[in-house]
């Protein structure tokens, strides 16, 4: 298995987070808006989609290339 398959795994990855959080902000925009904590409101919440993303794509990445390479040699 080549470092580039890899390498372009993780990178496919890193862009399926992005999308992630960026789409749970826009649903979650104007319900967070009308909240009484406003802008910090959106602030906590996109920190907390980050860090689920993150780990979630963290471990789900590694899991993939582990499978990649059990399959592949």
């Amino acid at each position: 298995m080549s470092s580039t398959t890899i390498t372009l795994v993780f990178c496919l990855g890193g862009i399926t987070f992005l999308v992630n959080w960026v789409v749970f902000l826009l649903l979650n925009h104007k319900k967070l808006e009308n909240t009484i904590l406003g802008m910090s409101s959106q602030i906590k919440t996109f920190l907390i989609y980050i860090l689920i993303s993150t780990i979630g794509v963290i471990s789900v990445g590694i899991v993939f290339v582990s499978a990649l390479m059990i399959s592949h040699g």
